[in-house]
């Protein structure tokens, strides 16, 4: 691991949208405290939480001065305003995005911002471990595992065909990213609009880590989870739709996606 000058260290904000999240905040909190890169400050912003949340928060706001807390004044029903909100405040050269149930690894930060600095690049994302609501193990069915696990993660064309990144393992130059859509419709899948619109024409300038440096977790209740995988799998592609409009090159890549998933759905009963 390269070895970094504490003083030249670029501050990372890390973004954290927060709703009713009192089970697992803390050690989300904790999972960046923790880190061994330390140069960083963290937004959170609550979308109107109804539990404990914020409680938890103003603890560790109290004794951290890296730590801010944002409440919003409406509750929006996604992720993407409370993000945008965070960018807005935001000082860092880098942005970090970090859900409230999800933990990272102690040397995530370190690991992104080495290989960053060593290879010149604005973007990257990494692998992940998936955990249950008791920070369990948690297993896809082998066919998507295997699908994951052999999927190229390095051209536009493979961001298209399969959405690799994470949003909780994103470490990206703030200079190169737009805010997310707050269309409601595209509710979870936001951040695959944002992706494809940042890397258009920064691809050369992102790498896919592959280091289990996040731990997932997969909750019933998750915005990810809402509907059914067919109803996610419309609003991906309405995404890829958008996008093509302007860049009717990648189309092939579309279908290569809709034909994958085609396959998937069959061999799987669905």
């Amino acid at each position: 691991m390269l070895e970094i000058n504490k003083q030249a260290q670029p501050v990372v904000s890390v973004i954290i949208p927060l709703y009713n999240s009192e089970k697992y905040i803390a050690d989300t909190i904790d999972s960046v405290v923790n880190q061994t890169y330390q140069n960083w400050e963290m937004i959170i912003v609550d979308d109107c939480s109804i539990d404990r949340s914020i409680n938890i928060v103003k603890k560790y706001e109290a004794r951290d001065n890296r730590i801010k807390l944002i409440e919003s004044d409406s509750n929006f029903g996604g992720p993407a305003r409370p993000r945008n909100i965070g960018l807005n405040n935001a000082k860092g050269r880098y942005i970090a995005f970090l859900d409230a149930d999800d933990i990272w690894l102690s040397d995530k930060l370190a690991v992104q911002i080495d290989i960053m600095t060593k290879y010149n690049l604005s973007f990257t994302s990494t692998g992940c471990s998936l955990i249950d609501h008791q920070a369990r193990p948690f297993k896809l069915n082998k066919l998507s595992d295997m699908y994951n696990k052999i999927s190229a993660k390095k051209t536009l064309c493979d961001l298209i065909k399969n959405n690799f990144i994470l949003t909780s393992s994103v470490l990206v130059e703030k200079k190169i990213i737009d805010f997310f859509s707050e269309d409601e419709k595209l509710v979870a899948v936001e951040d695959y609009d944002l992706w494809l619109r940042a890397l258009k024409d920064n691809i050369d300038d992102y790498m896919f880590i592959d280091s289990e440096l996040i731990m997932y977790r997969v909750l019933d209740s998750s915005i990810s989870e809402r509907g059914s995988a067919f109803k996610q799998e419309i609003k991906a592609n309405l995404v890829i739709c958008a996008f093509l409009l302007n860049n009717t090159k990648f189309i092939n890549c579309w279908l290569k996606r809709i034909l994958m998933n085609f396959v998937v759905r069959r061999i799987l009963g669905k």
